[in-house]
């Protein structure tokens, strides 16, 4: 019961992230052409953005971390991050409140080791896509990779090294200008009856590093669970918990911007599927891409293993087949993280009532029979969801 809990919680909090507003910027890399001011087809596989035409590893931009370890090890799978700690025993959600609330972020002892080949979500919204750029300083502003949970449970399974967090409140009460230092000592005088929930580790736009925060509670990570659990309707409660399945899950969420409608397609793969197809079936004449193209293949390095992506957009719509998909990749993944590989594509359509009808009979097979099972959702259409399930 405590996985499916944490499942909804997980799952509600996709459909949060998912959802969008309108914005001037758009996010993502090439996305507007200057002529056309249209934005491009992305792909992302395990959070990483993937171009097409190519192989290509982690994209990834190192940050300064000092001397303790090497900018990164990409080629090693981990790379360093910044930890930071709140101590007022609330957990803000995805983006960052007041930055003066955490401790340990802007120096002391504060460095640890990510874990980079976890299947991280990729936050794609406008106003907070990684490749945000502010117009007065000319720094990213928004955020790429992420993985959020704040019972702390999926957020452990990045971490590969974290630095002691009574070091970091110890070095931060002895600074003689620290406020609420009265605050900082009774907590390390009460650490045995403490502990740290780290709820979201975060690739940051701007510095290029990953940031890792936390809170310090006396709250056990089901009494979080029970506390997301009574706030959900009981038809939440799902039947098949994520990280107990063997199946294909997909997503397909239609979003509205501005001047255009984006298809996000994430694609969960957690069995021997062997391929997946997935059928948008949206009239030719309502695909908006920068770069018109009717084939495009993209191809991803992974761990070993090469992904094919091919993506057409013709008078079927857009189609998305993912092949090459080695059952030994899904093994490993599973065992490591408890999940699968995710592949996520954002298309782009113009009109929203005449799409969304469309959309409704988006298709998915599978190379081989599998558990599989689909939804199709609106962000402005609540009360119209289409599920498949196959079992």
């Amino acid at each position: 019961m405590k996985m499916k809990k944490l499942f909804v919680f997980l799952m509600s909090m996709m459909f949060i992230l998912a959802s969008c507003t309108s914005d001037e910027y758009i996010g993502g890399i090439n996305v507007i052409n200057q002529e056309t001011q249209k934005p491009s087809t992305q792909v992302f596989v395990q959070g990483n953005y993937v171009t097409y035409g190519t192989v290509n590893n982690v994209n990834h931009r190192a940050g300064q971390y000092g001397d303790k370890w090497p900018k990164s090890m990409v080629d090693k799978g981990w790379e360093s991050a910044k930890f930071s700690v709140r101590i007022d025993g609330t957990v803000p959600g995805y983006v960052n409140q007041d930055a003066a609330l955490y401790w340990g972020g802007q120096e002391g002892p504060n460095l640890g080791k990510i874990d980079i080949t976890y299947p991280f979500g990729h936050y794609n919204d406008r106003g907070l896509d990684y490749y945000l750029v502010d117009k007065k300083t000319g720094n990213n502003t928004g955020l790429f990779r992420y993985v959020l949970d704040p019972t702390g449970v999926e957020v452990e399974k990045v971490l590969i090294e974290k630095p002691d967090v009574w070091e970091i409140l110890e070095y931060w009460k002895n600074k003689s200008n620290v406020k609420e230092k009265e605050k900082l000592e009774s907590i390390l005088a009460n650490k045995e009856n403490l502990k740290v929930i780290w709820y979201v580790a975060k690739e940051v736009g701007g510095r290029y590093y990953w940031h890792v925060n936390g809170v310090i509670t006396d709250k056990t990570t089901n009494d979080i669970i029970d506390e997301i659990i009574d706030e959900l309707p009981d038809d939440m409660i799902p039947t098949d918990p994520r990280h107990d399945s063997n199946d294909v899950e997909v997503d397909i969420h239609l979003q509205e911007h501005k001047d255009w409608n984006e298809i996000k397609t994430s694609i969960h793969i957690r069995t021997d599927a062997e391929s997946v197809t997935v059928n948008l079936p949206i009239s030719y004449d309502n695909i908006v891409e920068a770069d018109d193209f009717q084939i495009r293949i993209y191809d991803y390095y992974f761990s070993g293993y090469q992904i094919k992506d091919l993506i057409t957009h013709d008078d079927n719509g857009i189609t998305i087949k993912i092949s090459d998909i080695d059952p030994e990749l899904i093994n490993t993944l599973k065992q490591k993280f408890g999940d699968g590989l995710t592949i996520e594509v954002h298309s782009y359509c113009t009109k929203l009532e005449g799409v969304w009808e469309e959309l409704k009979n988006s298709t998915v097979t599978t190379g081989k029979t599998c558990t599989l099972k689909y939804q199709i959702t609106s962000a402005y259409k609540s009360n119209d969801t289409v599920t498949f399930l196959r079992p």
